[in-house]
C-alpha cells in the first residue's frame, strides 16, 4: 500500500476513534447518564478503559519505527493492549445481559466477545513461542474485533442522519440489529481475504506456474 495512502487511513481511523470513543464517555464525566446505565456504571468504565486500549494503543502496535527502535517499549504497550483487550471484551457479557436493550444484537455481540478474546490470546501464545508472522495476523484480528466498537456507532450515526446502508429496510430495529452483525463480520471478511486468501491466492499462482 502507498506510504501516503496508509497515513490517510490511519488518520481517519484515529481520528474517528477519538471523536467517537469521547463522545461515548462524555456522559461518564457530567454525570448526564442514562438510568439504566448508572445501574451498570462500574461495568461499562471497564469496558472503556479496555476499549481505550484496543482502540489507541492498537496503532502503535503497528508502527515498524517503535518495533525496530524501541522494542522494549513495544512489548510493554503490547501487555497492556493484551491486557486492556481482553477487560473489554470480558465485560461484553455482563453488559449484554444486564440492560442492553437491542434484544437482536445479543447473539452477535457475544460471538464477537468470544473471537475477541480468542484473537487476543492466540496473539499472546504466538509471541510467547516465538512466532512473529501468526502474532502480528492475530493482533490485527483482534484490533479489527476492537474496532467494532467504532464501525457500529458509524453505522449507527449514519442511520440517525438518514444516510443508512438498507432503506429498503423499514423497521430500525431491524436495521440496527444488521447494523451490530455488520460492525464485525465484513471487517473479518475483509481482513481474511487480505492476510490468508489472497496470500494463498499467490502462492498457488507460483507453484503451478
Amino acid at each position: 500500500m502507498n506510504k501516503y495512502l496508509k497515513i490517510a487511513l490511519w488518520s481517519i481511523i484515529l481520528a474517528l476513534s477519538c471523536w467517537f470513543y469521547f463522545e461515548s464517555t462524555k456522559p461518564y464525566f457530567t454525570n448526564d447518564l442514562q438510568p439504566r446505565k448508572i445501574a451498570i456504571k462500574p461495568w461499562l468504565v471497564a469496558h472503556f478503559i479496555g476499549a481505550f486500549c484496543t482502540l489507541f494503543l492498537g496503532p502503535l502496535q503497528f508502527w515498524p519505527r517503535l518495533r525496530k527502535t524501541y522494542l522494549s517499549l513495544h512489548r510493554t504497550l503490547g501487555k497492556i493492549y493484551i491486557i486492556g483487550s481482553l477487560l473489554g471484551a470480558s465485560t461484553v457479557f455482563y453488559l449484554l445481559f444486564n440492560g442492553y436493550t437491542l434484544s437482536g444484537g445479543i447473539p452477535s455481540l457475544f460471538i464477537l466477545a468470544i473471537l475477541w478474546i480468542f484473537m487476543t490470546i492466540a496473539a499472546w501464545i504466538s509471541i510467547r513461542n516465538r512466532d512473529i508472522v501468526n502474532h502480528k495476523n492475530f493482533m490485527i484480528r483482534s484490533y479489527v474485533f476492537g474496532l467494532a466498537f467504532l464501525f457500529i456507532r458509524v453505522f449507527n450515526r449514519l442511520d440517525e442522519y438518514g444516510y443508512n446502508l438498507f432503506p429498503y429496510i423499514e423497521d430500525g430495529l431491524m436495521r440496527y440489529t444488521l447494523y451490530e452483525w455488520m460492525c464485525w463480520v465484513y471487517p473479518l471478511v475483509i481482513t481474511e481475504m487480505i492476510l490468508v486468501w489472497w496470500p494463498a491466492l499467490k502462492e498457488r499462482a507460483k507453484t503451478t506456474l
